[in-house]
C-alpha cells in the first residue's frame, strides 16, 4: 500500500529533524508521496532532494506560506521552480515579518519576568523563526515542560505574549506561489472553518484544499472532498509532521488513490 503525505516540516522551520533525516523517517513510514513543505523557506530542498532519491521517494517541491488573516489560514505550495527570484524576494520579506513579530512576543515575555533574547533562539541564517522555537527555549530552561504548554500559557490567541499574525494575505500568498509556477492548497481547512471562502481564494488563483489531515474526523474529510468538488479544487493529503518532541511526531501518511490524487501527481518528479 502506497502512502502519500505531502505536509512535513524540517529544521528549516519549525520541525526537529533536518531534512535528510526527515527523508529517511519518510520512507520508514512507508511513504512513496512526499513534499517538505517548511515555512516561508525553501532552502532544505538542497539536502531534501538527494536524500529522497536514495530512498527512492516520489516528491515534488513544496513550501507552506503562513497568512495574516488567520493564525492558522496557511496556503501549501507545490510544484513551485525553487529557483525563481521573485519567490525567493518574497519568502524574505515573509520572513523578516515573522522575525519582527517574534520581537513583539520577546518583549511581552521580558514584561512577565521571562527574560529572552532573539540571539538565544535557535534559528541559523536564512531558516524561518517562528513561536515553536520560543517554545523550545522555554521547554529548556524549563519554564514549561512541552511546546503545546508554552502556547497555551503564553503564545496562543488570548494568552499574555500573543502578538497576531503579520504575514502576506491570502491573496498575495496565494499569487506568490502561482507566480512561480505551483499549485496553491489551503491547509488544514478544518482550522479555518470560520473564516473559510473558498469561493473568493478560488478567484486568487487557489487550486486544492488539504482534504486529509489528522485532526479532520471521517465527516469532515468527506465535507472538504465535496466542498473541493463543489468549487473545482482538488484535493491534497498530509499528516503536518514537525518531528519528535514536538507532539506532531507522527509521520503516518494516507493510502493513495490515483484517482483523488491524480491532479497532484503531475507536480511530483
Amino acid at each position: 500500500m502506497a502512502l502519500i503525505n505531502l505536509h512535513n516540516h524540517s529544521t528549516f522551520s519549525d520541525g526537529t529533524l533536518e531534512p535528510a533525516a526527515l527523508a529517511r523517517e519518510a520512507a520508514r513510514a512507508g511513504i512513496k508521496y512526499f513534499s517538505l513543505t517548511d515555512h516561508d523557506v525553501t532552502g532544505g530542498w538542497e539536502e531534501m532532494e538527494p536524500a529522497l532519491k536514495q530512498a527512492g521517494l516520489a516528491y515534488c517541491y513544496g513550501v507552506e506560506i503562513s497568512t495574516g488573516l488567520h493564525e492558522n489560514l496557511h496556503i501549501l505550495g507545490y510544484g513551485i521552480n525553487l529557483a525563481d527570484p521573485d519567490l525567493a524576494a518574497s519568502l524574505v520579506e515573509f520572513r523578516g515579518r515573522r522575525v519582527a513579530r517574534i520581537k513583539k512576543i520577546l518583549e511581552l515575555l521580558g514584561g512577565l519576568g521571562i527574560t529572552i533574547a532573539f540571539e538565544d533562539l535557535p534559528v541559523p541564517a536564512n531558516r524561518t523563526v517562528g513561536r515553536p522555537q520560543v517554545a523550545d527555549v522555554m521547554r529548556a530552561r524549563k519554564i514549561v515542560s512541552t511546546r503545546s504548554q508554552a502556547f497555551k500559557r503564553y503564545l496562543a490567541p488570548g494568552a499574555p505574549a500573543y502578538v497576531g499574525p503579520n504575514g502576506p494575505t491570502v491573496e498575495e500568498a496565494i499569487k506568490t506561489i502561482k507566480r512561480a509556477g505551483g499549485k496553491a492548497v489551503l491547509a488544514h481547512p478544518g482550522a479555518v472553518a470560520k473564516v473559510l471562502d473558498l469561493a473568493a481564494w478560488k478567484d486568487f488563483g487557489l487550486d486544492g484544499i488539504e482534504a486529509y489531515y489528522p485532526a479532520h474526523t471521517g465527516a469532515a474529510t468527506r465535507e472538504f472532498v465535496s466542498l473541493a468538488a463543489r468549487h473545482g479544487l482538488f484535493v491534497t493529503a498530509g499528516t503536518d509532521f514537525h518531528g519528535p518532541g514536538t507532539e506532531r511526531g507522527n509521520m503516518g501518511g494516507f493510502e493513495f488513490d490515483e484517482a483523488q490524487f491524480s491532479e497532484i501527481k503531475k507536480a511530483f518528479i
